[in-house]
């Protein structure tokens, strides 16, 4: 029922006094007309307010705007406007509010239920959005949860159970997406059992998000090592290499030299020897010139 801020003529004068009191109150009467509320605005103190006849006046108007506002809310990742709401007064009585707070844990539950269906294909190992499955319990969704009023306090409790069950398989698949999760869930206001089981987990998966990133760490520290041996390894390798060239390249040269050497000597020698060995001849060595042997011959 959309609150209208005219009024007919044949209504009480006690309803004229009521819409008095809500056109005098800008913040009350703008939520009523738009469903909003103007920033860091509350509604007017008026002990009216806790009067059982106006909240029978005022609740069928209020309760359709705060159910859509709330709805609105969450459906928008608008924490200020439940922020404000949770500020103000809910303007309605019993009834109203049990039908108004009914209606909210109808759509509350529905969100539950996408939870409870990612569990399931996670168990199963189907493909999951994991981004999608991460903002079902973000900062922005427990905010809003908080700002419920107390009577959802049953409902937190096990959304935070039914997320802890996520968690559980999620771990498995994305640690870091469930080391988030759960960091998240501890800002859940719920009952103290669940908020123990909560915090429990918190430092389960904690102490195993440590363990890994140790692990890694080992694994790198390792692998830079190796590499490091190999190249230094590689190094002396190299530099051994390098100095047996060397060592090779003296030893050739010398032994050039020295086959070089044997070489002149022996050439040197053998000339000496056959000019040693050959008989100097001269013409005078003739028999014809020597003057006994020509008269011998005569």
């Amino acid at each position: 029922m959309k609150y209208e801020p005219s009024t007919a003529a044949n209504i009480s004068e006690q309803e004229k006094t009521f819409r008095t009191y809500v056109s005098n109150d800008p913040a009350l009467s703008y939520f009523l007309q738009t469903g909003s509320m103007r920033p860091n605005t509350t509604f007017a103190e008026q002990m009216i307010y806790q009067d059982p006849a106006f909240l029978a006046f005022i609740s069928p108007y209020f309760k359709e705007v705060y159910v859509n506002a709330i709805i609105r809310a969450f459906d928008m990742k608008d924490t200020s406007l439940m922020s404000d709401l949770a500020m103000n007064t809910v303007l309605l009585d019993n009834a109203h509010r049990k039908q108004a707070f009914d209606n909210i844990l109808v759509y509350l539950e529905k969100k539950k239920g996408a939870l409870v269906l990612l569990h399931s294909k996670l168990r199963k190992q189907k493909r999951v959005d994991i981004p999608n499955l991460a903002e079902h319990a973000n900062t922005i969704v427990i905010c809003n949860l908080n700002y419920l009023p107390s009577e959802f306090l049953a409902f937190r409790s096990t959304y935070a159970q039914a997320t802890m069950k996520v968690i559980n398989v999620l771990v498995k698949r994305d640690l870091p997406t469930a080391m988030d999760m759960i960091t998240d869930l501890r800002q859940l206001t719920v009952d103290a059992q669940t908020s123990h089981e909560v915090d429990a987990l918190y430092k389960q998966l904690n102490h195993a998000n440590q363990q890994t990133r140790t692990s890694n760490k080992n694994v790198s520290g390792n692998s830079s090592a190796s590499n490091s041996a190999g190249s230094s390894s590689k190094s002396g390798s190299n530099v051994l290499s390098f100095v047996v060239g060397i060592i090779l390249i003296i030893v050739f040269a010398i032994f050039r030299l020295f086959l070089s050497d044997n070489r002149g000597y022996h050439s040197n020698g053998l000339y000496h020897y056959f000019r040693s060995s050959r008989s100097s001849y001269h013409p005078s060595d003739h028999p014809s010139s020597r003057p006994s042997e020509r008269r011998n011959r005569r």
